[in-house]
């Protein structure tokens, strides 16, 4: 009986410790799966900026570039710097 007993509470012990393990191992795949998304969210919004401000930049620099012309010449030459950046 006394052995029976100690193999009940051994496998009541380990099926605890079974279940505990597997609880925090879901617990930090799913805040491993958060941090990942995150992560990568700040990526894309850095990617993102990095774009912006790039484009902003050529636009500054065709739109110099454009400053040199005159008349017609000079407006055809900001038509298309708008319509290559986006402005």
């Amino acid at each position: 009986m006394k052995e029976a007993k100690a193999v009940e509470t051994r496998v009541k012990a380990d099926a605890e410790a079974q279940m505990k393990t597997s609880a925090a191992n879901q617990a930090a795949s799913e805040k491993s799966r958060e941090a990942g998304m995150k992560a990568k969210e700040e990526s894309t919004e850095a990617r993102q900026e990095a774009a912006t401000e790039k484009r902003d930049a050529n636009y500054a620099v065709a739109k110099e570039k454009c400053d040199s012309l005159a008349g017609d010449a000079k407006d055809r030459c900001m038509d298309e710097a708008k319509a290559k950046y986006g402005k």
